[in-house]
């Protein structure tokens, strides 16, 4: 297609890829991995390693996803050029994520750290870590947060006429909707605990009332993605007109999802959810802005997750699921999915009612495409995971019914979170790759 369309760019390729050839050869590069690494093979352009040669530095955007990326996706060009690999952690702007979208925090912040300078020199929110054991500060943590909640309910029922209970843990999940990410987990998991709810199996003291948020967008021809949208959709539904209910389990798949929304979504968020499998999330954003904005978070030890479980503190950070060596382990044995589905009755029980219909209007046949996945292939292992994704929602529904303790938890995050700014990783690019002096 290339050589049809841009024949002139073919003929460049072509002698990049010879000259790329010679030099491995000069190298002592042996002739099989010299095949490998091929930017030209005859019937494809390798457009990444095209870029690795060209580039003068590669950098994954979060320590694990370039760590992947030397140790697996370029490791042959790791071993040759291992001066060019780097990392660069992602970061998100403090300026529009915390100072213009959560104005009540930032207030906060300032009084609490003495000075507004943390706008623009993000690490200076580390000296909030010693009002993490003050009472009186971390009560005001929690009237901000209660506060943004109440704005968030009267900004849903204005813009979307969605009525939420603001009495409810705000748990959060929004980002592209792939099968990597796992919103598949986390809908599993809702129809689950709704399970558990209508069969009485849980008491109605025992239960912590949650409201759950969905935001995503597929891809016009993915079509497992659009079907768990879907799902999603018809989930709330079933959920929002059941009586038995009513105050104790609601689920939102919040419409277009976009800068204005999460401006006000996340600051009222109390439970962020970053529950990819292992592995394959690069970095995530939505992670940093969580946690900078005072949610705990929920999640794998994949992408950006990684750093904000080391900076924040692994007891300020609820982690669950497999890690890399076992995803990849469990690859290499074979994975067998419907397993996981005999032997977990309240997996069995959420698939069940995925596949009878009961989210479908009766119809069996609505989600087969998707129950027939998560059974025979479920590439992202979403059921493997499951039994730990449940075990670890005991876990914060636990720290959530001590509410100083869990704002206390919240405030470490936010304390802790400086290095994620936009202005950390612009300066390593400075440093590290660009090599070159900020204009001012």
């Amino acid at each position: 297609l290339i050589g049809e369309l841009l024949p002139r760019h073919l003929e460049i390729i072509e002698k990049i890829n010879a000259q790329f050839e010679a030099e491995l050869k000069a190298k002592g590069v042996a002739a099989d991995t010299i095949k490998d690494m091929a930017i030209y093979t005859g019937d494809a352009v390798r457009m990444a390693y095209l870029a690795t040669y060209g580039g003068s530095h590669v950098n994954g955007v979060a320590e694990l996803h370039s760590q992947l990326l030397k140790d697996v996706t370029l490791k042959n060009f790791s071993d040759v050029y291992p001066d060019k690999f780097t990392n660069v952690t992602n970061g998100v702007t403090p300026r529009r994520f915390v100072r213009l979208a959560n104005p009540r925090l930032s207030d906060l912040i300032t009084e609490g750290l003495g000075t507004d300078k943390w706008v623009a020199d993000l690490e200076l929110l580390k000296g909030l870590e010693p009002l993490a054991k003050d009472d009186e500060f971390v009560k005001k943590f929690a009237a901000v947060k209660k506060a943004n909640k109440h704005a968030f309910v009267g900004f849903a029922k204005d813009h979307y006429g969605i009525d939420i209970d603001e009495n409810t843990l705000f748990n959060t999940m929004v980002k592209r909707l792939h099968e990597y990410k796992r919103q598949s987990l986390k809908i599993l998991a809702v129809i689950s605990t709704y399970a558990d709810i209508k069969s009485g199996k849980v008491k109605a003291e025992d239960i912590t009332p949650r409201t759950v948020f969905f935001g995503a967008k597929a891809a016009p021809g993915y079509y497992l993605a659009k079907m768990t949208i879907e799902l999603i959709n018809n989930v709330s539904r079933v959920i929002s007109s059941d009586p038995a209910v009513k105050g104790k389990l609601a689920v939102h798949m919040l419409p277009n999802y976009n800068v204005e929304m999460a401006q006000n979504l996340i600051p009222a968020t109390e439970l962020d959810e970053q529950i990819s499998q292992a592995g394959k999330e690069a970095s995530g954003t939505g992670n940093m802005k969580f946690a900078l904005n005072g949610a705990l978070t929920v999640g794998t030890l994949d992408g950006a997750n990684v750093e904000i479980r080391e900076r924040v503190g692994a007891e300020n950070f609820f982690l669950f699921g497999m890690t890399v060596d076992e995803v990849e382990k469990k690859y290499a044995e074979g994975y067998n999915p419907a397993s996981y589905y005999e032997a977990d009755p309240r997996l069995k029980q959420a698939i069940d009612l995925v596949a009878d219909g009961t989210f479908s209007n009766g119809d069996r046949n609505a989600y087969s495409p998707l129950v027939a996945d998560w059974l025979t292939k479920d590439w992202f292992m979403t059921l493997a995971d499951f039994s730990a994704y449940m075990g670890i929602q005991s876990e914060i529904e636990a720290l959530y019914a001590d509410e100083l303790e869990w704002n206390r938890k919240a405030v470490l995050n936010v304390a802790n979170s400086g290095y994620f700014s936009s202005d950390r990783s612009m300066e390593d690019y400075l440093e590290r790759i660009w090599h070159t002096a900020p204009l001012a």
